[in-house]
């Protein structure tokens, strides 16, 4: 970007920041939200994931909460640290982050542990879900953005202990899993602690095959607050998270986690009522660290190579925010925030066994060899944004928002062959990346909305993308070759959202298109040959790079009925559309036509519901990505539970209720399992779960 279009952006952020000075109303903020909760509900194109929807679904992994969402999908490389896909964009695609603002990144290049896998799903409070590229106060947004809020503790006038007590056990891997919480409350200080384990091991497919799925995992969370100024509308609060998970089988990859350990830290201040223009203050500093080492040592082949990974990652950042309110109709948020991240570690192999070219021959001693995985790679992100919203009357409220963010990045380490594939010339330019959105909001009565929205949302390349050196890490047995010279991918997206509710129904439909430049994937190089083990199939290696003209096109839509005073049906679907516009066919990885349904039963005691999931094949795939079909498929489930006392809860479900034989598009393909595992990565079959639940 040229440096008179940087100081154009520039006026252009000043010019909105000073252009409106009247009153603004007043609001309730939450500390770890990443929107504010106004007097009058405000949808901003926001969806929420409650607690309860969670344990209803018997969820024990964050990612999987997504999969009966309209319009995401899953995608899975274990029965551990799965990830949502919404509307075909993943990974950091999606700007996901934890309490309003912490940032995680995965230290395994395979996405052994992305960062929604950080934290337990018993510790979540909700997930808030803005789809599309329309905020811009919590970073960069390209596809969407998603903020796991875990449980606060609740604001008390006297001392109170607080907490419970879970633990359950799930048939089909013989599963059994743990949870505590405790909270100790008072008029100024608080203090929460949340503590989980869990023990799984081999599930069964729908056709009976034991697909390699174990994991262990303990987590903790600590949170110390205090509440103080007038009527303690102030408020500071420190987070300290961990969670050791090791012997982790991941099916659909070519190594499994031998541990994974993370450590996050975090320190939050929120302030109100400064001044009769400053009414909020924000302020976040985090720092995210992760230990994380792979191995073959359960694969059959580490008879012929012994290959183990040690890699980790490394995250700091913060934020700052003020809340103004120039005029009574106006509201303002202005600040900035700061995202660093340093991925290193390398993979260790001692061959035993020279298999290229064949025959195999077992080498008299044993050769050690090193490959640099993340080549001592390095981003930083500093960004400035400035959001306005106005209530131009008492139906119509507009929102804008700008972002400005400078982006670079550093190789410190590189291996010699990959500075030699793009002839030295591997230290990337900075980015100057300029986002822009604007909605409207017509509520004609509190029963009826629609909103329209566009944005224009922009992302840079991750490290994977930029300096990953021949390691397989896609859904594939390619081997991915990272590309410097990537140019930020831009999405010009536009939304129109309906909802309407009455006395027993409520109907919502939300339509979606987007135009894409300079969209990042991946393709077959022929003139990239394999690095590793180059005599077995397939020949070449992928290349990640930009795709010049895409588009996608949607909906999610959905209907409730509320009948009998104790129950509800729910009928709801998403589809995607998503083309190579320059090359002429599918972009990849993208979630097929799916329709949820859900017929619910909810009193004062007892909740149950009848769910199933339909997704239809997915025919539509990117030839030049090499990605397969899948066929389509029905799953049921049923769900129940009871409170036979205030302080007991019992849960009980059935999962895959008809025992179906089924693998989600999105989930990687085996490899190097050894025989009787079959090429799907097929998910569980049925499974009987109990579980027990008592408060205090």
């Amino acid at each position: 970007m040229k440096m008179n279009t940087v100081i154009k952006y520039w006026i252009l952020f000043l010019a909105i920041l000073l252009n409106n000075s009247i009153m603004g109303q007043t609001d309730t903020l939450y500390l770890e939200e990443i929107l504010v909760t106004e007097n009058k509900e405000e949808k901003l194109l926001q969806i929420n994931i409650s607690s309860e929807t969670i344990k209803l679904q018997d969820v024990h992994d964050v990612g999987e909460m997504f999969k009966t969402q309209p319009g995401f999908g899953i995608a899975k490389r274990g029965n551990y640290a799965m990830e949502p896909v919404l509307r075909g964009f993943k990974y950091e695609q999606l700007n996901v982050q934890i309490d309003g603002g912490t940032k995680s990144s995965n230290a395994c290049p395979n996405r052994m542990d992305p960062a929604i896998s950080q934290v337990s799903p018993e510790e979540v409070e909700k997930a808030e879900v803005i789809k599309g590229p329309y905020s811009v106060r919590f970073g960069p947004s390209l596809g969407g953005l998603i903020n796991i809020v875990t449980v606060r503790p609740e604001k008390v006038d006297e001392f109170k202990v607080k907490g419970a007590l879970e633990g359950g056990y799930i048939s089909n891997g013989g599963n059994y899993y743990g949870q505590a919480n405790v909270q100790l409350l008072s008029k100024g200080f608080d203090i929460s602690l949340n503590a989980d384990y869990k023990d799984f091991g081999d599930y069964k497919s729908g056709d009976g095959t034991t697909i390699p799925s174990s994991y262990s995992r303990f987590g903790y969370a600590v949170k110390v607050g205090n509440n103080h100024g007038k009527d303690r509308q102030n408020r500071i609060q420190f987070t300290w998270r961990q969670g050791f998970a090791k012997d982790i089988d991941h099916a659909g990859l070519p190594m499994d986690a031998d541990f994974d350990n993370s450590t996050m830290a975090y320190l939050d201040y929120m302030a109100q009522d400064l001044s009769g223009l400053i009414f909020s203050l924000k302020a976040k500093a985090y720092g995210s660290f992760v230990d994380h080492e792979m191995s073959t040592r359960k694969r059959p082949s580490w008879n012929l190579t012994e290959a183990v990974t040690s890699v980790n990652s490394k995250s700091l950042g913060g934020r700052l925010e003020f809340g103004l309110k120039p005029g009574d109709k106006i509201l303002q948020f202005v600040g900035l925030d700061y995202a660093y991240t340093n991925k290193d570690g390398s993979r260790n192999r001692l061959v035993k066994i020279k298999a290229c070219p064949p025959p195999a021959d077992t080498l008299p001693s044993p050769k050690e060899f090193v490959d640099k995985g993340w080549q001592d790679s390095k981003i930083s992100d500093l960004g400035v944004f400035f959001e306005n919203k106005y209530q131009i009357n008492s139906n119509l409220l507009w929102v804008a928002g700008l972002r400005l963010d400078y982006v670079s990045y550093a190789i410190d380490d590189p291996s010699p062959d990959f500075a030699e594939l793009y002839n030295n010339d591997i230290q990337p330019d900075p980015d100057f990346n300029f986002s822009i959105n604007t909605s409207l909001t017509w509520q004609f009565d509190p029963s009826f909305y629609i909103q329209w929205a566009a944005g224009r949302g922009v992302r840079s390349a991750e490290l994977t993308e930029k300096f990953i050196n021949h390691f397989s890490v896609g859904s594939d047995a390619y081997e991915y070759v990272g590309n410097p010279h990537l140019k930020p991918e831009v999405n010009y997206q536009t939304d129109l959202i309906i909802s309407k509710q009455w006395n027993v129904v409520h109907i919502y439909a939300d339509v979606f298109y987007s135009y894409l430049n300079n969209f990042i994937t991946a393709f077959v190089d022929t003139t990239l040959q394999k690095k590793f083990m180059p005599c077995k199939p397939p020949a070449h290696a992928k290349r990640f790079t930009n795709i010049d003209k895409a588009r996608m096109l949607g909906f999610e839509a959905g209907v409730d009925f509320f009948f009998a005073k104790y129950f509800k049906y729910g009928l709801s679907g998403g589809y995607a559309y998503a083309q190579n516009v320059s090359w002429d066919e599918p972009l990849p990885e993208i979630p097929p036509f799916t329709i949820n349904t859900v017929l619910g039963f909810d009193s004062k005691k007892v909740n149950a519901e009848i769910r199933a999931r339909y997704a239809a094949d997915q025919n539509r795939v990117s030839t030049s990505f090499s990605e397969t079909t899948s066929p389509a498929f029905i799953v049921a489930d049923i769900a129940a539970s009871y409170t036979p006392f205030n302080f007991m809860e019992i849960k009980a479900s059935v999962t895959n209720l008809f025992n179906a034989n089924y693998y989600e598009h999105l989930s990687r393909a085996y490899k190097n399992m050894g025989p009787g595992t079959g090429s799907e990565y097929f998910e569980p079959g049925r499974s009987f779960n109990v579980g027990v639940r008592f408060k205090f």
